[in-house]
């Protein structure tokens, strides 16, 4: 555990570096505030003052520097040893990733006639990826070689969510799906997490390698299912979330529920 149950908190996301582990999330203060915070090995780091509703959602590290995503009030924020970047008020950061030198952030950025433009920034440089003529986002990114993934959701001319990922900056639309929100690369394969829904509307836990759905879930859950990571070792996929309202990782696609959490999976690493 990384607090003591006093306080609201929460974990978003989290990175291995060598022996230490990272965690990205929130800390509430007596304010009622949340404060933007990582833990190393379970020390907490707070990177913003808690005057102001802050959270972390996103981190990766690499050699001895830390860097992290968020939001403080309602300017999303990039965070490098904990020197704060904004990238200004209507966008949201979902992931961050590195390579070398090079910095990459996804997410999404309001244009002038209010749709969400799905964007992936290197090294601050915003890239569009989708034309702004309907809302997009961009929620995971993956790096594997030269090869920059990135996926999420748009939203077509019938107003349905479609769920896809972007390949170098072209789209590949993701057949049975709705949300596209983890994405992963090993060797020539392509896995990408998400959900798809129902006629009732209900989410189905949906995984995809190289374009083939493979539902996880049948939409009868009473309190739901949702997936937020996707992970490969191997020659096991991992895919974590939520069923029936508990904490839930698939391995190859069996379910294994962490009975005493209710809530989600919102990060996994396998060493």
């Amino acid at each position: 555990e990384l607090t003591d149950g006093k306080a609201q908190a929460g974990a978003t996301a989290i990175a291995l570096s060598g022996d230490d582990e990272y965690i990205a999330g929130y800390l509430y203060n007596t304010a009622g505030e949340p404060v933007a915070t990582y833990w190393k090995n379970k020390e907490a780091i707070a990177l913003t003052n808690g005057e102001t509703y802050a959270k972390a959602v996103g981190i990766s590290v690499t050699g001895q520097d830390v860097h992290v995503i968020g939001n403080d009030g309602r300017h999303a924020m990039y965070w490098k040893n904990g020197i704060a970047t904004s990238f200004g008020e209507d966008t949201q950061l979902y992931a961050i990733s590195i390579r070398g030198n090079d910095v990459y952030i996804v997410g999404y950025q309001a244009n002038d006639l209010g749709e969400y433009v799905a964007t992936c920034w290197k090294n601050g440089n915003a890239e569009s990826l989708s034309d702004g003529k309907n809302s997009a986002e961009a929620h995971a990114i993956a790096i594997s070689g030269n090869d920059i993934y990135v996926a999420g959701f748009t939203i077509n001319a019938a107003g349905e969510e479609v769920a896809m990922y972007w390949k170098n900056g072209e789209p590949v639309t993701l057949p049975g799906g709705c949300r596209a929100d983890a994405i992963a690369v090993s060797g020539n394969d392509v896995y990408v997490a998400g959900i798809d829904r129902n006629q009732a509307g209900a989410n189905i836990v949906v995984y995809w390698k190289n374009g083939k759905a493979i539902p996880l879930t049948n939409g009868n859950e009473a309190a739901g299912a949702g997936a937020k990571v996707i992970t490969v070792a191997g020659n096991d996929v991992y895919v974590a979330g939520y069923l029936d309202g508990r904490a839930t990782y698939w391995k190859n696609e069996k379910p294994i529920s962490l009975q005493d959490i209710v809530g989600g999976i919102n990060g996994l690493a396998v060493k």
